[in-house]
């Protein structure tokens, strides 16, 4: 039964990241044309989706017959409307317009956190037979390919990384929050079961009472924070060096 940082887990962790990182690092200094970056946003996007789905046609295909989960239908969980957000982002014609580059902070960010809090606590690894049964798979995989995505956006400047993100992705919360209402309105007015959609209900941790998604709304914001300040002086003190050689 899967448990939280067995061998499997930990196994996977170390090598998607090692890969993703390493693909997004090389391939943001090695594809130039802005063309051939735009499609591998675009993969990067399909693939999420396209995974996250698959459990449809995998389940059909071994029953006869395919139950669709609620997080396949809705955007319950965090994760999954910024894979909605990744998709759009890819798609949209227009790169340099506010618009884009607003909707991209959100699924760059909301990308990133999404997937490494899926990554490092995956409720749907635990307690499941194997890693590699599908709808465990499936979703380990998306996850990574959704964090390839954010990172695609950030390694390649769709948008100036500055403080300004922070504010920006903090509206897109207020607006995660009101998809979340209304997904948990529609659920109790059709007489179905509590989604907890973006954990507006309750927790998503009964034990960790107190992380809940205001709480875990404002980390993400101070992790940025400090993220953005921590590259911006790194940046700062990279140009100081190269004005110094110059002038030597």
């Amino acid at each position: 039964m899967g448990q939280m940082f067995d061998f499997t887990h930990t196994a996977y962790i170390i090598i998607s990241l090692s890969i993703t990182g390493s693909f997004v690092y090389f391939g943001s200094t090695k594809i130039k044309s802005q063309g051939n970056k735009d499609i591998v946003l675009k993969f990067f996007a399909l693939a999420t989706f396209f995974l996250h789905t698959s459990v449809l046609w995998v389940d059909f295909l071994k029953n006869g017959q395919a139950m669709v989960p609620d997080n396949v239908l809705f955007p319950i969980y965090f994760c999954n409307l910024s894979m909605y957000m990744l998709v759009i982002v890819a798609f949209m014609g227009n790169k340099s317009s506010k618009w884009f580059k607003w909707l991209a902070i959100m699924a760059s960010y909301g990308g990133i956190f999404g997937a490494l809090i899926s990554l490092f606590y995956p409720v749907y690894y635990l307690g499941a037979p194997s890693m590699f049964e599908w709808g465990v798979f499936k979703s380990m995989v998306s996850h990574s390919t959704m964090l390839a995505g954010g990172l695609w956006l950030l390694a390649n400047r769709y948008f100036k990384i500055s403080t300004q993100n922070i504010v920006v992705y903090f509206i897109g919360l207020l607006w995660y929050g009101l998809i979340g209402i209304f997904v948990n309105f529609l659920f109790k007015v059709n007489g179905l079961h509590d989604p907890n959609a973006m954990y507006l209900q309750h927790p998503p941790l009964e034990d960790v009472p107190y992380l809940n998604a205001v709480t875990i709304s404002i980390l993400m914001c101070l992790i940025m924070y400090v993220t953005i300040k921590s590259f911006e002086w790194a940046h700062k003190k990279s140009l100081q060096k190269n004005m110094t050689l110059s002038k030597a």
